[in-house]
C-alpha cells in the first residue's frame, strides 16, 4: 500500500493514465466487455439479419463492378430505402430489441461493466493485486439491483430534464411563430427580425444543451459510490463530489469524445469500404466497439478517484495508518507525491555495493 498522499491530476494526466491502464489490462478489459456485451450485439444483429443481409457487397466491389455514386447512394439505393422496415416480422423484431434487449443493456450490462472497471481501477490505485475477470464480474453483480435501481432513477431524472427543456423550446417556437404571424398581418415583417429569431434559437439550443450536460455530469458519478457499497443511490454524493469541477470534467469528455469518435468513424469507413454493410461487417464493427469500449469507461473511473482525492482526501486515512505503524524515517528520504497509476520500480537484489 502507498505511504504517500495521492495527488490530483489534470485532464491530460487523467487521459494518459486511462490509456496506460487500457494497455496494461487490455486482455481483462476486453474479456469483460465481450462477456457482457458480446451476446447483446450478436442477438441484435441476428434480429436485424433480414435488413443487413442484402448489403453484403462492399463499396469497393460496387465501384469495381461499374456502379456510380448515384447507384450506391441515390434515392433508389439501399441506404436511402429500406423495404424490410415495412415487414410486420421486422417490426416485431425491432420491438423485441427496444423493449427487451435495450433495457437489459442500459440497466444491467452498462452498470455491471462500469462497476467492473471501477473495481479494477481501485485495485491499481491502492497497489493491490488486480482481481481476475471472474472476480471483477462477481463484485459487480453482487450490487446488481442497487446499480440497476440507481441507474433507472438517474435515467428517469435526465429524461424528465430533457422533456422539460424540449417543452421550453417548443413554447418559445410557438410564441415566435404567433408573433411572426401577427407582424406579417400588420405588415411589419423584415429580414432583420428573422435573423434575430434564428440567432435566438441557436443560443437557446446551445443553452439547453449546456444545461443538460451540466446536470448530466453533476449526477453521473453515482455509480462508483453504489458499486463500492458506499451509497445505495449515490446521486447526492455525485452532486457534492463534482462541485467546482464541471468545466474540467466537461473538457475531459469533449477531448475524449473527439478522439474516440474520430477513430471509430475512420474504422467504420474502412470496414464499409472493404466488407460493405452486411451482417459480417456489422459484427466486425460491433467487435471494434467492444474493444474500444473500456476507453470510454476508464477516464470516468480515474476521474472519479481523482475527485475523491480532491474533495474527500481519498487515500489519506490509509497513509496515516501506514505512517503510524511504520518506524520513523529520515525526511531527506521522503518520496515524491504518490501517483497511483505508476508501476513501482523493481529492486535489483543482486546489485553489489
Amino acid at each position: 500500500m502507498q505511504s504517500t498522499p495521492l495527488r490530483p491530476m489534470g485532464i491530460g494526466r487523467i487521459l494518459d493514465r486511462s490509456f496506460q491502464l487500457y494497455r496494461k489490462h487490455f486482455v481483462a478489459l476486453t474479456l469483460i466487455m465481450l462477456i457482457l456485451f458480446g451476446p447483446f450485439y450478436l442477438l441484435q444483429h441476428l434480429l436485424m439479419y433480414q435488413e443487413t443481409a442484402s448489403t453484403s457487397s462492399s463499396i469497393l466491389d460496387q465501384i469495381r463492378s461499374g456502379k456510380s455514386l448515384e447507384d450506391m447512394f441515390g434515392a433508389d439505393s439501399y441506404l436511402q430505402s429500406n423495404p424490410a422496415a415495412q415487414d410486420p416480422e421486422f417490426i416485431w423484431r425491432a420491438l423485441i430489441l427496444m423493449i427487451v434487449l435495450v433495457p437489459i443493456m442500459l440497466l444491467g450490462l452498462f452498470p455491471a461493466s462500469m462497476a467492473s472497471v471501477v473495481h479494477l481501477v481501485k485495485a491499481n490505485l491502492l497497489g493491490e493485486e488486480t482481481p481476475k475477470v471472474g472476480q471483477l464480474l462477481k463484485k459487480s453483480f453482487r450490487r446488481f439491483w442497487p446499480l440497476a435501481g440507481s441507474t433507472f432513477l438517474g435515467g428517469l431524472i435526465m429524461f424528465g430534464l430533457y422533456i422539460g427543456l424540449a417543452i421550453v423550446i417548443v413554447i418559445f417556437a410557438i410564441v415566435f411563430a404567433l408573433g411572426g404571424s401577427f407582424s406579417s398581418a400588420v405588415g411589419g415583417s423584415g429580414g432583420g427580425g428573422m435573423v434575430l429569431t434564428i440567432l435566438f434559437f441557436i443560443l437557446l439550443g446551445l443553452g439547453s444543451l449546456f444545461a443538460f450536460a451540466y446536470f448530466c455530469i453533476r449526477w453521473s458519478y453515482y455509480l462508483p459510490f453504489v458499486a463500492l457499497e458506499e451509497e445505495s443511490i449515490g446521486l447526492g454524493r455525485s452532486w457534492k463530489l463534482t462541485r467546482s469541477s464541471f468545466w474540467r470534467l466537461l473538457g475531459m469528455y469533449v477531448v475524449l469524445t473527439l478522439i474516440l469518435y474520430l477513430f471509430l468513424a475512420v474504422i467504420q469507413l474502412i470496414i464499409a469500404a472493404v466488407f460493405g454493410l452486411g451482417l459480417w461487417a456489422q459484427l466486425l464493427q460491433s467487435l471494434i466497439s467492444i474493444i474500444v469500449m473500456p476507453l470510454w469507461y476508464l477516464p470516468y473511473a480515474v476521474s472519479f478517484f481523482d475527485l475523491k482525492v480532491r474533495n474527500e482526501g481519498f487515500g489519506l486515512e490509509a497513509m496515516i495508518e501506514h505512517t503510524i505503524s511504520s518506524s520513523p524515517y529520515d525526511k531527506s528520504e521522503e518520496l515524491e507525491p504518490f501517483d497511483p497509476f505508476d508501476d513501482p520500480q523493481p529492486i535489483n537484489l543482486d546489485k553489489k555495493e
